[in-house]
C-alpha cells in the first residue's frame, strides 16, 4: 500500500466549503460540537489539523479503504502533543451529508481573535513505492507499538512550517493516525489512535 501523497500549498483564492485543507477553520454542519479533552474537570479544545474531502481522493484509493463521499476531520491535542494519543486527544469525525449545509466554524479566544493557523490547500497524488512523503493517506507508517498489528494507517502529517505555524512531531518526525480495519470498513472513526513517530 503505497498511499496517497498530500501536497500542501498556500491557496491563491479562498477555498470552497468542504475542500481538503490543512489548518484554517473546519467547515462543519449544524449541531457540530468541537472535540475537546477533559482534564481535572476542565475542558480543552483540540486543534483542528485538517479536513479531507473523500470525493477528491476516491479515484486514488485503489483498494477502496476510505469512504467514497463525505468529509473526514482530524483533530489532535497540539498543546500537550502526547506521543501516544487515544480517542480523547486524537479525534476523527466523518460527515456524509450535503456540502451545501457546511459552514466555516471559527474557534476564538475571549477577545474574538481566531485561534487557528492560516489554512493551507491540500492536493493529492499517488505516492511512489520508494517515496518517503511527509504527508500521506493510507501509506506505510511503521511504528513499534503493540496495538498497531490490528490497525491500518489512516493519515500521516509530517513536521512542517507555514507562514504562521511551526509544528515538530517527535523531533522532526510525524504524527500518524491509525484505525482498526473493521472500523474503517464500517466508516466508524470513533476509536482512532495516533502516535508520533
Amino acid at each position: 500500500m503505497n498511499g496517497i501523497k498530500l501536497k500542501i500549498s498556500k491557496p491563491k483564492d479562498r477555498l470552497f466549503p468542504g475542500a481538503s485543507k490543512l489548518f484554517g477553520n473546519p467547515d462543519v454542519w449544524n449541531g457540530f460540537e468541537w472535540p475537546y479533552i477533559e482534564e481535572n474537570g476542565e475542558k480543552y479544545d483540540l486543534t483542528f489539523l485538517c479536513q479531507i474531502n473523500c470525493t477528491e481522493v476516491s479515484a486514488l484509493d485503489k483498494e477502496g479503504w476510505l469512504p467514497k463521499t463525505g468529509i473526514l476531520y482530524f483533530f489532535y491535542d497540539l498543546d500537550t502533543m502526547p506521543e501516544m494519543a487515544n480517542s480523547q486527544s486524537a479525534r476523527v469525525l466523518w460527515y456524509n451529508g450535503e456540502l451545501s449545509a457546511l459552514h466555516e466554524m471559527l474557534l476564538t479566544d475571549e477577545n474574538g481573535n481566531s485561534l487557528s493557523f492560516s489554512e493551507q490547500k491540500i492536493d493529492f497524488d499517488m505516492a511512489d513505492a520508494d517515496e518517503k512523503s511527509s504527508h500521506l493517506l493510507l501509506g506505510d507508517m511503521t511504528q513499534s507499538c503493540d496495538f498497531l498489528k490490528d490497525y491500518l494507517p489512516l493519515l500521516r502529517i509530517g513536521s512542517l512550517e507555514t507562514e504562521d505555524a511551526e509544528i515538530r512531531f517527535n523531533g522532526n518526525g510525524s504524527l500518524c493516525f491509525y484505525i482498526e480495519k473493521e472500523k474503517l470498513v464500517a466508516c466508524d472513526f470513533s476509536e482512532v489512535k495516533a502516535a508520533q513517530i
